[in-house]
């Protein structure tokens, strides 16, 4: 006995079918499938979820300790989303759609703030006052032209010290404009604030 759909559930499922096809590369064909319509359900549900988990306070700092000889010179910050059903959500799967998003704009603004704040309180242990922390930045949130300014209102505000903040930046970020990148590290650089690079290769070649 045959399957009776509406014509506007056969046309989403075309949809669904063409979108998979173009990220497979194009000129190809994809045949719907109901995975394919579950996947898009829990991906709109996840990024509902993310966009209210900032205002309701669910993410959270680890701080991973980074050694120097044999001495603790600082710490990275690792994010952590804490779901009220759904416990811990893996950053593998929560920073990609963040970052599709636009979330990572005020996500990582809130990544960074805190970071310093947590930068503050150490200043005032004597045992930690030496710590830097490294704060990964994404793509997304240094391309923003103001993203200068916005490093150094949080700074001021917070009251931390920028020579113990040092942002991570990776491959992806540093082979597109060049110029810009380097106007703006020099500017932070000039500050104080220090940078990480990783996973360099091109990118960091082109900006040596």
């Amino acid at each position: 006995k045959g399957t009776h759909i509406s014509l506007d559930e056969l046309m989403k499922q075309a949809d669904l079918s063409m979108y998979k096809a173009k990220a497979a590369g194009r000129n190809t064909l994809r045949f719907f499938d109901p995975a394919m319509e579950i996947a898009v359900k829990q991906r709109a549900a996840l990024e509902d979820d993310l966009r209210h988990a900032l205002s309701e306070q669910q993410f959270s700092l680890h701080y991973q300790a980074q050694i120097a000889g044999d001495s603790l010179s600082g710490a990275e910050v690792l994010l952590r989303w804490t779901h009220p059903q759904r416990g811990m959500v893996s950053p593998a799967e929560f920073i990609p759609l963040a970052e599709e998003t636009g979330l990572i704009l005020p996500l990582g603004h809130w990544v960074l703030e805190t970071a310093c704040r947590q930068l503050v309180h150490w200043a005032d242990r004597q045992e930690m006052s030496q710590l830097s922390v490294a704060v990964n930045v994404s793509a997304h949130q240094f391309r923003q032209k103001d993203f200068v300014e916005q490093v150094l209102d949080v700074l001021q505000r917070t009251g931390a010290r920028p020579g113990r903040l040092k942002l991570e930046l990776t491959e992806s970020l540093l082979v597109q404009d060049v110029p810009e990148i380097i106007r703006k590290m020099s500017a932070l650089k000039s500050a104080g604030v220090g940078f990480s690079l990783d996973d360099f290769g091109t990118g960091y070649s082109s900006l040596s």
